[in-house]
């Protein structure tokens, strides 16, 4: 493809791809005085911490600087699959290598595993993003129930996502220095994953209360945990938060966290919820 070509494609992928991603999806208010669906220039630059001018250039196919970094913070900014990145750095014409595969692979056992156990239970990877949970966790957690590009992420649904701060309201401070403390632990053991330092730069944009706990410096072996939550379906929970480092071949690097209750209260509460899961569904 020829230069110029080459940089009208660049201009309509990038405008194409900004238009069909909506400012509730990228985890934004839509405010009053919108006039197109999509978000605006100056909203894709914030997400992706570069500057506007320099983004507006990109979007406009200047011939401008473009490292491989940048581009990888707008493909996630704008939500774009594997494949759209590869595209979108063959037209910026940047080398693009391919990602280490960092994420673990669960094997197909591990979620009946997860149905089996008659609490809460869940998998994350060592960046926080959530692989597998079962169906009290879902319950509890609402997996699913915020957008964004990091919706899936569990530390920034901690930090950004209001009914999980509300869920974690009874201990929030000492919960999300635990699991920073974890988090901080698993970056210095995958210092070459960009993930780590991608998620770490869009809280610290987005969440003072990140900013200054982060700033704690603390780290947190893998160990229990005593959780206080408060959820309007099962009441005031108390339950330890077990967590088990995964050690098979692919999902090696990933963690399950078992909730185990504390108190006779909260395993009433377990149970009653996962009974009500049993229960089969009403004709419609």
């Amino acid at each position: 493809m020829e230069l110029s070509r080459q940089r009208s494609e660049l201009k309509a992928f990038l405008r194409a791809r900004r238009a069909a991603l909506t400012p509730e999806a990228a985890g934004l208010p839509r405010g009053l005085r919108r006039l197109t669906p999509g978000l605006r220039r100056e909203e894709v630059a914030t997400l992706a911490g570069v500057g506007i001018t320099w983004y507006t250039w990109l979007e406009q196919g200047r011939a401008i600087n473009v490292s491989a970094a940048a581009l990888t913070r707008i493909a996630r900014a704008l939500a774009l699959d594997a494949t759209d990145e590869a595209y979108l750095f063959a037209l910026a014409g940047v080398p693009h290598a391919e990602p280490p595969a960092t994420q673990p692979v669960l094997p197909p056992a591990m979620q009946d595993m997860l149905e089996l156990y008659r609490a809460p239970a869940f998998v994350i990877d060592p960046v926080f993003d959530v692989l597998a949970f079962n169906r009290m966790a879902q319950r509890l957690y609402d997996f699913g129930q915020f957008h964004g590009p990091l919706a899936h992420n569990h530390l920034w649904n901690a930090f950004m996502n209001p009914a999980r701060r509300r869920l974690y309201a009874p201990c929030f401070e000492p919960g999300m220095l635990n699991l920073l403390g974890i988090f901080r632990v698993n970056h210095a053991a995958h210092p070459h994953d960009p993930r780590f330092e991608q998620l770490i730069d869009a809280l610290g944009r987005a969440s003072t209360e990140f900013v200054e706990l982060w700033q704690h410096q603390r780290v947190a072996p893998l160990s229990a945990w005593m959780a206080h939550f408060f959820h309007p379906d099962f009441g005031d929970v108390r339950a330890h938060s077990v967590r088990l480092p995964l050690r098979d071949g692919h999902a090696d690097g990933a963690t399950a966290f078992f909730f185990v209750p504390q108190d006779a209260a909260t395993r009433a509460s377990f149970a009653r919820i996962a009974a009500e899961l049993q229960r089969p569904a009403l004709p419609a």
